[in-house]
């Protein structure tokens, strides 16, 4: 039983798309998704400082940090920063402030914790510029929302104080028996040393209890003080230790001890977390704000639902491209064979099947209908292809409208005085393309300009095979259509894939569709279909086919037969068989190279060596015909509570 072969091409595609939708959306996006997710794993609330960098930045100093954290009825915080940052010597542009807004939820998996913040006000003391920009930065798996405060067009030196007030939402946790705020007041990634560090934080109702730490990132050290007083909560450091304090004012002349007395509340690289409690009900349930961290692996989930609905979209869009694809196949006669190439009586018509599409048809000595070789190209493979124009050459040629020379490393015409009343409209605009520029003509001039005259020549030839009827509507428009339509889809899937990748963890759903718009794309060249009409002389050129191909097996007899060889030269070119047909007539006794009328040329005549030269001649005119001119171109604070380890936090520096 045989199967059409056009669409046992379109069924081998589509089992091979599928097989590409499990890998790649299987396997290879999978294993991607794992591997991005194992590099977002590594995001924590730690942010690696370079302590190359840890030096004080040169001169540079904040000579006072002090944070004011008031909780609002609402739960948001309410969140003033003071910063008299020293630029020393350094001319400078200002400071930029670095607020972490996003954290990994360690909680949840594939899911960020984020606290959305709005920037109520920037003020500036002693000429500094409070002119500010705020950006969106990923660093080490946390997301930063910067403030960048100064002018970029001046720059400043000494210290110059800045005043950041900013509203933070999602920052509360909330426990069965009280609510909390764990809050790094003061980052961990500053690059300037701070000498004098306090945080005051205010709640709506009395602090139940409260706690602080300082020192690098996962330190356990508490503040120097942590005092309570109803709603409020104080929060200081003093790193120099009284005594030293005292022996440095009796003794201002020893370095050593001033150095002692002289560091800083915290170095680059330390911070300041403060944890206080409240009672439960004050303010509206705490409830972390939470997002869908977008992995590829996430967004792509192998799951049975997502497996089986892409898998029943790709099937069920199969399934649909298949029935359509019923239109787009040929018809023919019903009856046997022989009604399928010449008609039946009653001329019923019917799809062509799939499977057990045709027996062989008979073989035909003669082109069918006297069709010329350029209509046979065009009745294969509905199109008007360089060779089908290039066959029409020789044909004219052999037809004695034009001759062709042989110069070596280029091949001339020259045209014949004929009349061209017999000529098909698509042969007429052939002629006339070649000949535009005088009567003799090298190929190699026609190159990069007849590409516009071939377009004339492709649509007359179209036109010829619509008058003839052999095809279903314009095979050019429809394979037009039925791309864009591919594209649509491909272009859809796209859309519906990224969509769905940044809201759900259904984008393998858009595969499907990616895949089917490609596998449209890829069938256009088989969709147009044939009339039953343009079927049997489709079967019937087939026979014809078999005719030269075959024709070395019984080539004796054409020994008599009279410029035969070039008479059927053209279809032998079209057919991809000229050497073939070259071959039944090599060693014949015969008077047809006296004959060879429409070709010239100074090597000696041998039919396979003919045969290559007309190949050669066959490559040459294609290629030079279709050239064109060149364009011009949360956890709590009070239980394993640590620097670092709440909300909020980030450091600055100057630029």
């Amino acid at each position: 039983m045989k199967i059409n072969s056009v669409w046992l091409r379109v069924i081998s595609g589509a089992a091979i798309l599928g097989v590409i939708a499990i890998v790649f959306s299987g396997i290879g996006l999978s294993v991607v998704g794992v591997y991005l997710d194992s590099e977002s794993g590594k995001s924590s609330n730690q942010t690696t400082i370079d302590f190359g960098t840890l030096t004080g930045s040169g001169s540079e100093k904040i000579n006072d940090y002090r944070v004011i954290i008031q909780i609002k009825p609402d739960g948001d915080l309410a969140i003033s920063e003071s910063i008299n940052y020293d630029f020393g010597t350094q001319s400078r542009h200002g400071i930029y402030r670095d607020i972490p807004v996003r954290f990994n939820y360690p909680k949840k998996e594939d899911t960020d914790r984020v606290y959305p913040l709005e920037v109520k006000s920037v003020t500036a003391s002693n000429g500094a510029s409070a002119q500010y920009e705020t950006s969106d930065l990923t660093r080490n798996g946390i997301g930063y929302e910067r403030i960048k405060i100064g002018d970029p067009d001046r720059t400043i030196t000494g210290a110059h104080t800045y005043d950041i007030k900013y509203r933070v939402q999602g920052a509360l946790n909330g426990f069965p028996n009280q609510d909390e705020l764990y809050w790094n007041a003061i980052g961990t990634e500053w690059l300037a040393p701070i000498t004098n560090a306090s945080v005051q934080v205010i709640a709506p109702a009395a602090v139940l209890a409260a706690a602080c730490y300082q020192g690098s990132y996962g330190s356990d050290t508490p503040c120097t003080t942590a005092t309570v007083s109803g709603d409020n909560a104080n929060f200081s450091i003093d790193s120099a230790d009284t005594s030293l304090t005292e022996l440095a004012q009796q003794f201002p002349d020893s370095q050593i001890l001033q150095d002692f007395a002289a560091q800083p509340d915290l170095f680059p690289g330390s911070g300041l977390t403060v944890a206080i409690a409240f009672p439960k009900g004050i303010v509206p349930s705490p409830k972390p704000i939470l997002s869908m961290r977008k992995t590829l692996a996430r967004a792509f989930s192998l799951t049975p639902l997502t497996v089986g609905l892409a898998s029943a979209l790709l099937v069920g869009g199969l399934v649909v491209l298949l029935l359509l694809g019923r239109r787009g196949r040929d018809r023919r006669y019903k009856g046997g064979p022989v009604d399928h190439a010449f008609g039946s009586a009653e001329g019923e018509e019917e799809i062509v099947p799939v499977v057990g599409a045709e027996s062989e048809t008979p073989v035909e000595f003669a082109p069918p209908d006297d069709l010329r070789p350029g209509q046979v190209g065009t009745l294969i493979d509905f199109k008007v292809q360089p060779l089908d124009v290039t066959a029409t050459i020789v044909d004219l040629a052999v037809r004695k409208y034009l001759v062709i020379e042989d110069h070596g490393s280029d091949w001339k015409f020259i045209k014949k005085a004929k009349a061209t009343d017999d000529l098909k409209p698509y042969e007429l605009a052939l002629l006339d393309g070649i000949f535009q520029s005088g009567d003799e003509v090298l190929l190699s001039s026609l190159k990069k300009v007849f590409a516009a005259r071939l377009n004339k020549v492709k649509k007359a030839l179209s036109a010829d095979a619509k008058k003839e009827g052999w095809f279903l509507g314009d095979p050019a428009a429809l394979q037009r259509s039925i791309r864009l339509a591919g594209i649509g889809l491909f272009s859809i899937g796209i859309v519906v894939t990224i969509l769905l990748g940044n809201l759900t963890r259904l984008a393998l759903l858009g595969v499907p569709l990616i895949l089917l718009g490609i596998l449209v794309v890829v069938s256009a060249r088989w969709a147009p279909a044939r009339t039953a009409k343009g079927y049997s002389l489709l079967r019937r050129v087939d026979g014809f086919r078999r005719f030269i191909e075959e024709s070395e097996k019984d080539r004796a007899r054409f020994a008599e037969k009279q410029n035969l060889f070039s008479e059927y030269l053209p279809y032998a070119v079209v057919f991809g068989t000229t050497e073939k047909w070259a071959r039944t007539f090599e060693g014949l006794t015969s008077t047809e190279t006296d004959d060879l009328y429409w070709y010239r040329s100074s090597t000696p005549f041998r039919y396979l060596t003919f045969a290559h030269t007309v190949n050669g001649f066959t490559n040459s005119t294609s290629g030079v015909i279709v050239s064109t001119p060149p364009s011009a171109s949360g956890s709590s604070g009070f239980s394993g509570g640590s620097s670092g380890g709440g909300g909020g936090g980030g450091g600055g520096g100057s630029w």
